[in-house]
């Protein structure tokens, strides 16, 4: 018996044509021949994918599922293959579109694969796939949000469906993307006002109009490693604050309050523009 095909899967073209401008060619997720048992007409695997698109050079798969094929049959075949976990549904996180422009960069950087195409797809080819490549159109090469959805969804023959992702997407712009190595260095040399470091090994400074801030990709949450105190951030917020205490003076103490023994006096602390309660306050001791 043929195992059960994804949700609208038939609904949807099994490939789109090359995006203007672009190494993409959007796609609906193929899947391995054990899904088409009786159904031969409908059948769209990885031998299909690699038939219609003898350019191929690499495959980004979205889907939040290994369940649809092997990995495989694209890298013996002389094709890269890279796997995003995403949610469906959800707006992807920052950290994972950054991951989606470096591993094109880093293959285009290639010579070898100046001509070659990138095959993008989720499971329906659409939404994911059209906010991944759309964002990379937007925040990599500085194109219009608005222009970007329009090309994407000529070149899929089928127009984004999510609101949250279409909005999302209006909201990006290029002078926010991290930057390459290129303008990494003109960051290089300056000594931060205040230096917070995202949780992983890619960080840099950049100034902005709440002060200076080091930007890196991983789990979400900012720290201020500079202090006995740190400052962690909720990854549900998008937009970015520093959070200051009032009666913090830098050098581990309350304006003397703590050394004298005064550590329970009520911590204030503001955000830039505005109070909330959506921060998470946390204290470390220094050993």
């Amino acid at each position: 018996m043929a195992k059960r095909l994804p949700d609208r899967w038939l609904n949807y073209t099994s490939i789109g044509a090359q995006v203007e401008g672009t190494p993409f060619v959007p796609l609906k997720v193929p899947l391995k021949k054990a899904f088409f048992k009786g159904r031969s007409p409908e059948s769209f695997t990885p031998a299909d994918v690699r038939s219609q698109l003898p350019n191929l050079g690499m495959m980004i798969d979205l889907t939040y599922t290994t369940k649809y094929y092997s990995p495989v049959e694209f890298n013996n075949y002389n094709i890269q293959h890279k796997k995003l976990l995403t949610k469906g549904h959800e707006i992807p996180q920052r950290s994972l579109v950054d991951k989606f422009i470096e591993i094109v960069n880093q293959f285009l950087s290639d010579e070898q694969n100046k001509d070659k195409q990138i095959g993008v797809h989720c499971t329906h080819g659409l939404n994911r796939t059209g906010y991944f490549v759309c964002a990379y159109m937007i925040l990599e090469q500085g194109r219009n949000p608005r222009d970007t959805i329009n090309v994407f969804n000529k070149a899929r023959f089928h127009k984004m469906e999510r609101a949250n992702y279409l909005n999302s997407l209006m909201t990006l712009n290029s002078a926010e993307r991290a930057p390459s190595d290129e303008r990494r260095r003109s960051f290089e040399g300056r000594a931060p006002r205040d230096s917070y470091q995202r949780n992983d090994d890619r960080s840099y400074h950049q100034s902005s109009r709440n002060g200076r801030y080091s930007y890196a990709e991983g789990s979400g949450n900012w720290r201020r490693d500079s202090s006995p105190r740190k400052f962690e951030r909720s990854s549900s917020r998008e937009h970015r604050e520093i959070y200051r205490r009032r009666d913090y003076d830098g050098n581990g103490g309350d304006n003397g309050h703590a050394a004298n023994g005064n550590s329970e006096r009520p911590r204030q602390y503001e955000a830039r523009g505005q109070r909330s309660n959506q921060y998470r306050w946390s204290r470390e001791e220094h050993h």
